[in-house]
């Protein structure tokens, strides 16, 4: 069986790490991070996925920090139905991070859509909302340390 592996992130960088595997049974995520640094490194967290949402059959991220995890609220939004597959420590990181990076998101914003306004430029919306960081933690499934899916 052959596997093809997609670099979606964290290529010539070491943020926003996601790679995209393809077994032809299963299409499945290793993380699903942010960008984080210089403003065009950021910019890439507002760009399409390189991949069609609905086609992922699961995650795995590696760990919770936001460079490894912090865009799954968005793919969610974006209509993956995929599980997460997760340490139960991990899922309890994950359900207090992630809806409290979804504030960040849209007070971050407002500042910026203010400055946006005075010079009559349109409005950005947030990558994602409360409500969708929120949407996503029922699609984790503690899985145990160890254990081979």
């Amino acid at each position: 069986m052959a596997i093809s592996v997609q670099v979606c992130g964290a290529a010539r960088t070491v943020t926003g790490y996601c790679l995209l595997f393809d077994t032809g049974r299963a299409r499945f995520l290793v993380d699903c991070g942010m960008f984080q640094g210089p403003k065009t490194l950021k910019s890439l967290n507002w760009k399409e996925f390189p991949f069609n949402p609905y086609d992922i059959d699961a995650v795995l991220p590696t760990h919770a920090h936001i460079d490894h995890s912090g865009l799954l609220p968005k793919l969610k939004a974006a209509g993956c139905g995929g599980v997460i597959h997760a340490t139960a420590a991990m899922v309890g990181r994950c359900a207090v991070m992630l809806p409290d990076s979804g504030p960040v998101q849209e007070m971050g914003l407002a500042q910026f859509n203010r400055r946006n306004r005075r010079k009559a430029r349109a409005p950005t919306h947030p990558i994602y909302t409360v409500v969708d960081a929120e949407a996503v933690i029922p699609t984790f499934r503690a899985t145990p340390f160890g254990h081979w899916l």
